[in-house]
């Protein structure tokens, strides 16, 4: 077969015209996405640049740059790369067999077999090729190819297209300034600031140091040429711990052009940036901490006054926050501060009390550490009562900056309290005799010293008008005082029926120069002061009774006695036998209660017989007589008594009969002369008292006998008043 065209001329234009229909559709879609890049480029950075503010050219023209880059993609995407696609007239017909199936591949084949010479070879019939060739170009020739090129997308690419330009045209007509203003900037890359209505500005920025844990207080302003003012600004901030936050700030009351805002304690480093109105300006401000002065170790020297008598000196260290310190007493400090120094002073209770010193460093050390170590010392000069002092440090760095949250300490004036004054009365009665002496035991003690010491008898319950009588201090009174001293009451001038009072005063050594001394008083003992006679009456009617219960001691040593002769009598039959031993016990018991009321007896006649001379209502030979006939010879019982028990307690170790009635039979008789002793002393006691209580009766006679005569020699004076008053009497006028 020849190399026949086997398409017709005219079909084979049909198909170049289809080429250049899809190039041109191609091309016009291209060109309208590029149109839409371009308006989302400008669009872009409009956005970008109006709400960033963008004020530096060149951060402008790295946003216009990947604008344009987007742009160009699109180009490439949409344009270019489609038309670079090659398009022979198989692929034409193939899209022509697509669109119209009638063809049945006879166009795509009669295309390819076109002037092909082998077709016999490949087993082809040349006759079937022709016959095929004419159907394809008969059934092509009607055909309108155009219909294979698909419009619709490029009818919405220009479409979007159209629509963003009229958006953009809309926009650059209502706020030409703003186009203007982006063309300006973005094209032009000229430095022109956008129009706005509102401009603010933050007030001391940006940047900021603020002192660790104290408060920043930010102000934003609203300039002058600012045609709207708005109501609130908005602050957003950044904080390592919390991340981002916002929060609205309302005008100040005063002025409607002021925004306070107060961080308050700042403790970690953050930034922030302020929005108000169409003003986006600000780019951040950083907020950075510094490092007050602060004192890395404190110590406290403590001297107390020389008076307090205390080891010298006391040092605690800055871990406690409560200083305790004495009245008068001096502090001294020694800190290290945590940075270089320009001065430190100490502030009590937001006075700057004292200002403090370099530390002196030692040879070879570090000459800079001076500015780090200081020396001051403040003295506690108050009044002698409780107080709380706020202590705190004044420090200023070598930059300039002081510290107003450092540490703050608690000093707690500890006052000179005053003694403590306690008085026991010894050997008298609530009642006493007019002459009367009051053993008192004076008992006082003082934290710091004791200096004066006197006891007091007062007609009132009042320490003011007492009678003050020193008493003698001992070398080594000195924070207690304990001692015995016989008050006489003789000189006061006392009568029956009265009320004395009687106690202690004592002063500390609190100098004058502190508000001392301290002056305390005891509670004061009422006394009822009665007649001699009441009080020998009382005292008598007490020796009675200790007189008889003697009498009963008597009976339970005759008791004693004879339980041990029953006993012995046992033991004489040669039997040991259990009653004989519990005779024995029986007997140990009862001379051990003997001995024990003995006991007592003198301990209440030693406390009669000071009572008797305290109150001074005996004479020396009744006290004496007691003293010699019953006290003396009662007392000279007690070793005999606790022989004979001693002796009846032994015998429980004794197993030999014969023993136990010789030890029995000498127990008797040592039981029989201490009775014989005790009725003896019970006579020459019912003697004396006997005597005493004549005595007494007499002197109770003369005394009312006195008193008769004393009332019958008023009676009589007055008559004589009456009569001599009735005999000067003036006469009565005549009627």
């Amino acid at each position: 077969m020849t190399d026949r065209d086997l398409v017709q001329p005219n079909v084979r234009g049909k198909l170049r015209a289809l080429k250049a229909s899809i190039c041109l559709r191609l091309g016009m879609e291209g060109l309208a996405w590029a149109g839409l890049a371009l308006a989302g480029a400008a669009a872009a950075t409009f956005l970008v640049d109006y709400f960033f503010r963008l004020d530096d050219r060149a951060v402008r023209g790295a946003v216009v740059a990947a604008a344009m880059l987007g742009v160009l993609a699109v180009l490439w995407r949409r344009l270019l790369r489609p038309l670079a696609v090659p398009m022979g007239e198989p692929d034409l017909a193939l899209l022509v067999e697509r669109r119209f199936g009638q063809l049945g591949d006879r166009l795509i084949s009669a295309i390819e077999l076109s002037g092909r010479r082998d077709i016999e070879t490949l087993g082809i019939s040349s006759a079937m090729v022709l016959r095929m060739a004419d159907e394809a170009n008969s059934l092509a020739v009607p055909l309108r190819f155009g219909q294979v090129v698909e419009r619709r997308g490029m009818v919405r690419a220009w479409g979007g297209c159209l629509a963003a330009a009229a958006v953009l045209a809309g926009l650059g007509a209502w706020r030409g300034d703003l186009a203007d203003r982006w063309f300006q900037r973005n094209v032009l890359f000229r430095n022109i600031p956008w129009p706005q209505d509102t401009y603010i500005r933050v007030d001391g920025g940006p940047g900021f140091s603020v002192l660790r844990g104290d408060d920043l207080t930010v102000v934003v302003l609203v300039e002058p040429n600012s045609a709207e003012v708005p109501a609130y600004v908005t602050l957003h901030a950044r904080y390592p711990s919390v991340g981002r936050t916002e929060e609205r700030i309302d005008h100040d009351a005063d002025n409607p052009r002021r925004f306070t805002k107060t961080f308050q304690a700042v403790a970690e480093e953050f930034s922030f940036y302020v929005v108000a109105g169409d003003d986006r300006r600000d780019r951040g401000h950083p907020v950075t901490l510094i490092d007050p002065p602060g004192l890395k170790k404190v110590l406290f020297t403590v001297r107390r006054p020389a008076y307090m008598n205390r080891p010298q000196p006391e040092q605690f260290d800055g871990s406690g926050p409560v200083l305790l310190v004495p009245v008068g007493g001096k502090v001294t400090v020694a800190a290290e501060a945590n940075k270089d120094l320009a001065s430190a002073a100490v502030v009590l209770d937001g006075r700057r009390t004292a200002e403090m010193q370099p530390q002196k460093l030692g040879a070879g050390e570090d000459a800079s550490l001076s500015r780090r170590h200081f020396v001051g010392a403040f003295d506690i000069e108050s009044a002698n009562r409780p107080a709380t002092l706020a202590l705190t440090f004044a420090l200023k760095d070598t930059d300039g900056y002081t510290n107003r949250h450092g540490a703050r300490y608690v000093v707690q004036v500890q006052p000179d309290l005053p003694p403590t004054v306690e008085v026991r009365k010894q050997h008298v009665q609530a009642k006493i005799s007019p002459s009367a002496v009051v053993p008192l035991h004076v008992k006082v003690k003082d934290d710091c010293g004791v200096a004066a010491v006197e006891v007091l008898a007062a007609r009132r319950a009042d320490p003011k008008d007492a009678n003050a009588e020193p008493l003698k201090l001992p070398p080594d009174a000195a924070r207690q005082f304990e001692g015995d001293h016989d008050l006489d009451l003789r000189a006061l001038g006392l009568q029956p029926g009265q009320t004395v009072y009687v106690g202690a005063r004592a002063a500390d050594t609190l100098p004058a120069e502190l508000g001392g001394p301290n002056v305390a008083c005891s509670g004061l003992i009422g006394l009822n002061v009665v007649t001699p006679q009441e009080v020998k009456e009382d005292i008598l009617t007490r020796l009675n009774r200790v007189r008889l219960e003697f009498i009963q001691a008597m009976a339970l040593q005759e008791t004693a006695r004879a339980s041990t002769a029953a006993a012995r009598d046992i033991f004489a039959g040669g039997q040991d036998h259990p009653e004989a031993r519990r005779q024995l016990a029986a007997s140990a018991g009862s001379q051990s209660s003997v001995g024990s009321e003995i006991a007592k007896a003198l301990d209440t006649l030693d406390g009669l017989l000071a009572e008797m001379r305290n109150n001074r209502v005996f004479t020396a030979e009744q006290l004496d007589g007691l003293r010699r006939k019953v006290v003396e010879p009662m007392r000279g019982l007690t070793d005999p008594i606790e022989k004979a028990s001693a002796a009846l307690h032994a015998t429980r170790e004794v197993s030999d009969v014969a023993g136990l009635h010789k030890r029995s039979t000498e127990i008797e008789q040592a039981q029989r002369r201490i009775f014989l002793e005790m009725d003896r002393i019970r006579k020459d006691w019912e003697g004396e008292l006997n005597k005493q209580e004549m005595v007494n009766r007499l002197q109770i006679v003369i005394k009312l006998s006195e008193d008769l005569l004393r009332a019958i020699e008023e009676a009589r004076k007055k008559e004589i008043e009456d009569a001599l008053k009735g005999t000067t009497r003036p006469a009565k006028p005549a009627r």
